[in-house]
């Protein structure tokens, strides 16, 4: 199955672009998106969102389909065909 995957701020810079398109397994969950998107385009993609505990980082918001995880199963929210995931990192300004 097909994702989309788009990075925004610090993220893009450490993916080096803005969006991906990847063929995942059937059923992957965003954590297993992370890890992917770790070992194939930069290891420190994980440090980046997720901390010690394997949590994403409170100033983090993913989103699926427009969704935020954290109103879906968090990082066990199972991917779909088709599907896109947003990651973006702390809101900056003022």
């Amino acid at each position: 199955m097909r994702v989309r995957v788009k990075f925004f701020g610090d993220l893009y810079e450490l993916i080096g672009t803005f969006k991906l398109e990847l063929e995942v397994t059937n059923g992957l969950s965003i954590h297993g998106l992370i890890d992917l998107i770790s070992h194939t385009f930069n290891p420190k993609f994980t440090e980046a969102v997720l901390d010690g505990n394997g949590k994403l980082r409170g100033e983090y918001v993913v989103l699926v389909n427009g969704k935020a995880i954290e109103w879906l199963n968090g990082l066990a929210t199972k991917l779909n065909d088709n599907d896109e995931v947003v990651f973006l990192p702390p809101a900056e300004g003022g």
